[in-house]
């Protein structure tokens, strides 16, 4: 869940503290980095660690953000960071792990790979440090248990403020306690059903970008085919469902193509006109129709909630603002709340000062009500190797948790690396009897962990 005061009075409680946060950032990929450039211009708050395996471009980083060389040291183990912190410096480490056990008071994991995310923010919070995942990938198969260890040690896990999960569980909360009920809530993506059996060696001739545009800007090609292959989708959907109790509506959701005024007419009931058989729901927009052309008015790469209320008063009243920014179903049961845009990285610090300040998250995985599964991209046949979510093999499907309980289905992250012992059919979900898991993993023993303590 996610507090509807969440930004209230935080720059003032900033600014009283004697000393700032001191933050250990994990990964300074784009996601870091625009979180340090931000965290660098609040008061109240410093980059104390930056941990990349690359220490140069994490150097790189911190210099960006402002911050004078004479003060950046990359150094080697936790004591000779904590050194570095006391002596007002920025210390910069290639191990995840030393930024873990170092002299900070926040952790944001920001590898982007669910094994590192797991280990990061398990060690983390067992060295008593708040931790703020940004591995969505990690959050979905072990944020349970992590949220329940953090609990236990009396700090924060929290979901990172600025990407689209924390963002609609914000836009959730806020109907909730203004007294609405959630029929759906989701974001908007660019889905095609055709690109689930995409691979990365196409990803750029089937998105549009040109070699040099790719080379320019860094971009790997996994992570973008993760965004068009419908496992990112389905990932950050899972986190905002074990977050907020809202369930996928049907295995891998509707994803119908949508304008923003359309949402609340096709969101709904199907009793109503609508697609969805149940309410309170999780589910994403489309922002490409079924034959690829692109959405007129669409809610790109923002989220929503689509609402009701039985006041009929309330509803009137909504009525008279629809097509001024809110929008109403024709018969003006269903209200549409978004918000066009996500900041990934520049808006995280609320997430890194409610966790300070308040020991509060800005979401956070206290329920397990849906899973993330893999299904094949093509016929697995034993001996296969199967990669992660973007990949060759896989992609990521979300469906209830009991369901996938009740089907013997495995956790997507705990994919990575297992062979195939079994056939499995192209867009057949895999099962625990397909597979042998790689049972050294960390995530693999985190999870196990998870199922038999909660």
């Amino acid at each position: 869940m996610v507090r509807s005061d969440t930004m209230l009075n935080i720059p003032s409680q900033l600014q009283s503290r004697d000393d700032p946060v001191r933050v250990g950032v994990i990964g300074s990929g784009l996601f870091g980095t625009n979180l340090i450039d931000q965290l660098e211009r609040v008061d109240g708050m410093t980059t104390a660690v930056v941990a990349d395996i690359d220490t140069g471009k994490a150097v790189n980083t911190l210099r960006g953000a402002g911050v004078p060389d004479e003060e950046i040291s990359v150094v080697d183990g936790p004591d000779a960071a904590d050194d570095t912190v006391k002596d007002g410096e920025r210390a910069v480490v290639a191990d995840g792990m030393e930024c873990c056990r170092a002299d900070v008071e926040v952790v944001v994991e920001a590898t982007g790979i669910p094994e590192a995310g797991a280990r990061h923010g398990y060690t983390a919070i067992t060295e008593g440090k708040h931790v703020v995942m940004v591995t969505v990938e990690a959050d979905t198969v072990v944020g349970p248990i992590l949220a329940h260890l953090a609990e236990n040690r009396g700090v924060t896990y929290s979901m990172a403020y600025g990407d689209q999960p924390s963002v609609i569980c914000e836009l959730y909360d806020w109907a909730e306690t203004v007294g609405l009920d959630v029929v759906a809530a989701g974001k908007g993506n660019p889905y095609l059903e055709e690109n689930a059996h995409g691979t990365p060696d196409d990803v750029w001739d089937r998105i549009g970008f040109d070699e040099e545009f790719v080379a320019e800007h860094g971009l790997n090609p996994r992570m973008y085919n993760s965004f068009y292959d419908g496992t990112k989708v389905a990932v950050e959907m899972c986190a905002v469902a074990n977050a907020t109790g809202l369930e996928p509506d049907v295995p891998g959701m509707h994803l119908p193509p949508a304008e923003i005024p359309e949402i609340p007419e096709v969101l709904r009931p199907e009793s109503d006109g609508g697609i969805l058989r149940n309410t309170g729901v999780v589910d994403t927009v489309s922002s490409l129709d079924r034959d690829g052309s692109e959405v007129g008015f669409d809610v790109g790469f923002g989220v929503f909630v689509v609402t009701s209320t039985p006041t009929e008063r309330v509803q009137e009243y909504f009525e008279q603002y629809s097509g001024s920014g809110l929008y109403t179903a024709s018969d003006g049961k269903y209200q549409v709340f978004y918000r066009p845009y996500h900041l990934p990285g520049i808006e995280t610090g609320v997430s890194v000062a409610s966790a300070a300040i308040r020991n509060e998250p800005t979401g956070v995985a206290d329920s397990h009500v849906a899973e993330v599964v893999g299904a094949a991209k093509r016929d697995l046949e034993p001996g296969d190797e199967i990669d992660g979510g973007g990949g060759y093999t896989v992609y990521g499907r979300i469906e209830s948790a009991d369901d996938a309980e009740a089907e013997n289905h495995v956790p997507l992250e705990l994919l990575d690396g297992a062979e195939v012992v079994g056939s499995v059919a192209t867009d057949e979900v895999v099962t625990y009897d397909d597979v042998e898991l790689d049972a050294d993993s960390f995530v693999y023993h985190l999870r196990r962990l998870q199922e038999e303590t909660l």
